[in-house]
């Protein structure tokens, strides 16, 4: 008989979203799972630590955005010292439209190579890797769904994913974009089991503001780049698969 996998699940949340908190663990106490409140790292945190090197993006981060990625590496380090096999993470700003421990479940029995799996809203164009049981899907997609309302990736990757982006220069949801460049192989479930509230704002707090010309022609290179690099990768699988 197979031994049960080890799975860690974490709600990031900000020690002043208590209504987020609130909404979130009403949802999740409904699932059969437990969970565990991460503290997430604000500007204020004695954990705020943040090296800055030469940009290779078309804009400084702002303070929200470095608070939000330092966060994520915060739970790939305690899922890492709890010696758990799996690591779920949840965003507080999530509404769960399925039974997640199901569909954690499943993905962790395919014996796809995989290393994470986005829980929440995929694009129109995808392709199926694998049909799973509840009527999900492990998909592929052209380019990796933005944002980091919920994943599920594998403990065994994320020391070198923590070397890896120990300098970081992007939000985190632009940097798995760039999933090559983290040595990451990253799919999706459809339909997904979570999706981003509308009615909640960003803890975050404001992306970008004005941005200059040459900026703008900085971003509009990297986005035809990275969607050009994300979408021949996504077709060089497809034609494996064939």
């Amino acid at each position: 008989m197979e031994a049960p996998h080890n799975v860690i699940w974490l709600l990031i949340n900000v020690a002043e979203a208590s209504d987020r908190l609130r909404d979130a663990r009403s949802q999740l106490e409904e699932q059969d799972f437990s969970w565990q409140r991460l503290d997430a790292v604000t500007p204020k945190s004695d954990d705020f630590v943040y090296e800055k090197s030469k940009t290779k993006w078309y804009r400084d981060l702002t303070d929200g955005e470095i608070a939000c990625y330092l966060s994520h590496r915060k739970a790939w380090r305690q899922a890492i010292d709890s010696k758990a096999d799996y690591l779920v993470v949840l965003e507080d700003d999530l509404i769960v439209q399925s039974p997640l421990k199901k569909v954690v479940d499943e993905l962790i029995k395919t014996d796809l190579s995989w290393d994470m799996i986005k829980l929440f809203e995929t694009r129109k164009k995808r392709s199926v890797v694998r049909s799973l049981s509840h009527d999900f899907d492990i998909v592929d997609t052209p380019t990796v769904p933005i944002a980091t309302t919920g994943y599920i990736i594998k403990v065994s990757c994320l020391a070198e994913l923590l070397d890896s982006t120990s300098r970081f220069t992007r939000p985190i949801d632009v940097e798995l974009k760039s999933y090559w460049e983290l040595n990451l192989k990253i799919f999706s479930v459809y339909p997904p089991p979570i999706r981003i509230s509308e009615d909640n704002n960003s803890t975050i707090g404001v992306r970008q503001g004005d941005l200059s010309l040459f900026q703008r022609l900085k971003k509009m290179k990297y986005n035809f780049f990275s969607s050009l690099r994300g979408r021949l990768g996504y077709l060089c699988r497809r034609m494996k698969r064939l």
